[in-house]
This record gives C-alpha cells, sequence and structure tokens, in this order.
C-alpha cells in the first residue's frame, strides 16, 4: 500500500462518512490512521463536537497488468499436458537447476 492509496482512502471517507450524532462530514485533519493489519485499515474519526469513532476500511489493490500477464492461460495447460504426454525422465531432471 502506498501514501497515495491511504490518501486516496482518507479522502474517500471524508466524502462518504458523517458524524453519526451530528452528520457533519469529518476533515482530513480529524481522520487519523491507527493500524494497518493486512488489508483492514483502522481509523478514529473525530468530530469537534462528539466522540471519536472507530471505523474500519478493507482495502484491496489493483491487479496491475503485469501481474495478469503472470496468470495461467489455457495455452499454458495444453503446453504443460503435450509436455507429460510423451515425458520418459524424472521430475528431478525436469527442475533441475542449469548452471
Amino acid at each position: 500500500m502506498t501514501h497515495q492509496d491511504l490518501f486516496r482512502i482518507i479522502q474517500s471517507v471524508q466524502k462518504n462518512i458523517r458524524c453519526p450524532q451530528c452528520g457533519k462530514a469529518y476533515t482530513p485533519s480529524r481522520i487519523q490512521i491507527r493500524g494497518v493489519v493486512d488489508s483492514i485499515i483502522f481509523l478514529e474519526l473525530t468530530c469537534k463536537l462528539h466522540m471519536p469513532v472507530l471505523a474500519t476500511v478493507t482495502y484491496s489493490p489493483k491487479v496491475s497488468k503485469t501481474k495478469q500477464l503472470n496468470r495461467i492461460n489455457t495455452d499454458d495447460v495444453l503446453a504443460t499436458h503435450n509436455f507429460l504426454v510423451d515425458f520418459q525422465g524424472t521430475f528431478e531432471q525436469v527442475f533441475k537447476k542449469k548452471a
């Protein structure tokens, strides 16, 4: 997660979440990140007039095009099948590192 991702999350929280008691929007300076665990972000939202609210936001990064290129497709499966049909060696030979 980058700083830009966190900035976008704070902007989204500011636009979409209001104080449950008075309905006012939280300013960015009153949205504090209290922790991040895996894909969960813990936020403290403070209203000038009321008690703070704790919120959790889940984060799921967009899959980049380079990650999509690494996916296994049907051609990969067929090529592997065709290789294994006539394969007479051992897997040790296949996965042996070349020096």
